[in-house]
Order: structure tokens, then sequence, then C-alpha cells
């Protein structure tokens, strides 16, 4: 069966999207892979190993059953998962760049008439784009969570497509947040619809990749060792289980990416309609 060519400048309604994303991943799973395990693999193994030592940590330092003891180590508690959640940023930027960087290279080429070395050349300004983009979106969402918890969930929803807007468009972050900005609000429901559909399916399959540990344990790290605390009483398999989890977690993340490619394009189409001139 011959393998089918995406044409990305369209208008989609919602299902379509949803359609053809997976269609998408399916149609190119193998570039996808090997550009991945070239460039970032190494880096999520290392978020997976990061993530079990954070839980190890916390695990050792934290007695929820204690209220004073949790006062007193409730800095180093979030210190911990700021420093995870940074790398993590680090980590789906880093993911995120090589993704967007061969969908660009597919878009503006066409399937098959690109190499891997034309995406090496950009991979590395692309990426160091998408991770100043990245934080300053973390920073700004974490913000409007502290204040308030929905400010934090409109703002993420509304930029979720800043960084395919600035790796495309390539005319600097001030105008990738403001034409996201723009764009999002033509469409914003379904942009919504599409970024909760895919943390249903991330969380999800966390969730199914966890079940056996929870099993073992009861639920609970600590009842895995006969009721004791502390990480080195937790079974080998909870923590396996749980650095894989992170793993599938963020290889999954390619899902609400090729959502947010075809949101923005659909999105685009709406508000410009194509012309020889603006289809790149």
């Amino acid at each position: 069966m011959a393998e089918k060519e995406f044409k990305f400048q369209e208008k989609r309604e919602l299902g379509t999207i949803i359609n053809d994303s997976f269609e998408f991943l399916k149609e190119e799973i193998q570039p996808v892979s090997k550009l991945v395990l070239r460039y970032v693999f190494p880096f999520i193994l290392m978020y997976g190993g990061l993530q079990v030592y954070v839980q190890m940590k916390i695990l050792n330092t934290v007695d929820f059953s204690n209220p004073d003891k949790l006062l007193a180590n409730i800095g180093p508690f979030y210190l911990n998962i700021m420093l995870s959640s940074l790398f993590a940023v680090f980590v789906q930027s880093l993911l995120v760049a090589t993704y967007y960087t061969y969908i660009e290279a597919y878009v503006r080429k066409g399937k098959g008439n690109f190499t891997f070395e034309d995406i090496s050349d950009s991979l590395f300004s692309n990426s160091l784009q998408a991770l100043g983009a990245n934080f300053l979106l973390y920073f700004m969402v974490l913000v409007g969570i502290i204040m308030c918890f929905l400010p934090g969930i409109y703002l993420a929803n509304t930029l979720s497509p800043v960084v395919m807007v600035l790796l495309f468009e390539r005319k600097g972050i001030a105008h990738a947040f403001n034409r996201t900005w723009k764009l999002v609000h033509t469409g914003w429901w379904q942009t919504f619809a599409l970024n909760l559909l895919a943390l249903v399916i991330i969380y999800a399959s966390g969730f199914l990749v966890t079940l056996p540990a929870g099993m073992v344990t009861g639920g609970s790290p600590s009842l895995g060792a006969g009721g004791t605390d502390g990480a080195e009483n937790v079974s080998l398999l909870y923590w396996v289980l749980i650095g894989l989890s992170t793993i599938v977690s963020s290889l999954l993340v390619l899902i609400p990416y090729t959502f947010l490619a075809f949101q923005y394009f659909n999105l685009r189409e709406r508000t410009e309609p194509s012309s020889p001139a603006n289809r790149d």
C-alpha cells in the first residue's frame, strides 16, 4: 500500500485533526523514532532516573503523617519538585524541537525529500529557541496557577502551540507569543479539547504502566515493605515502573505536539486562507 503524504495547510474539524494526527504518527513513526532515539532518548532516560531519585528523596525526608516534620522539610520538598520540573521542561523542549524540525522539513520539502542531515543542521538552534519559549511559558503558567488555578489553565491552553509558531514562522519569540495568542483565540475551545484529550491519553497510559506497582504496594510505596517508611524499603519493581511510566509519558507527548501542529495550520487557514505566497 502506498504511503500517504499529509497536507498540513488545511482547514480541519476537531475529529479530522485527531484522526489525521494519529495517521501521521503511524506513517512517520519510523523516521521520527530514529530521530528521537538519536537526539532525545538519552535525556528521557535521565529524566526517568531523576523522577525516581526525587520520589526516593521525598519518601526519605518527608513524613506526611507528621505535620511538624512536614513543615520542617517543605523547602527541600519543593526544591526537588522544582528541579525535576525544570529538567522536564528541558527534555520536552529538546523533544518538541526535534519533532517540529522534522515536521517543518516535511511541510516545506515534502515527504521523503529531506534527510536527517537537513534536520541536524537546524536542530541546535531550534532547541535553544524551544527551550527559551518553554521556560517562559512554564513560568507564566506557574504564576497563573499560583494566582489562581484557572488563569494557569487558560495560559497553558492559549499559548500551547507557541513553539510550533516560533519554529515555523521564525520571527522571534515576541512575535510567536503574540501570534499564538491571536490564533488560538479563534479556536480556543477546540484547542482546549485537543489538549485535554492528549492529557487523558498520557495520564491513562502512565497509570496503566504503574498499575502493577500499585498492586504490589497496595497503593502506597511505604506499604511495599511491610508498612515501614523509607525508599529503601520499597520494592524494586515499584521504582522500575515509576521510571518506565515517566519515559512512556515523555514519549507520548508527541501526540499533543502532533495535535497542535495540525491545529496551528487549521487556525491559520481559517484566519488567513492559503495563497501561493503564504503556503511556505
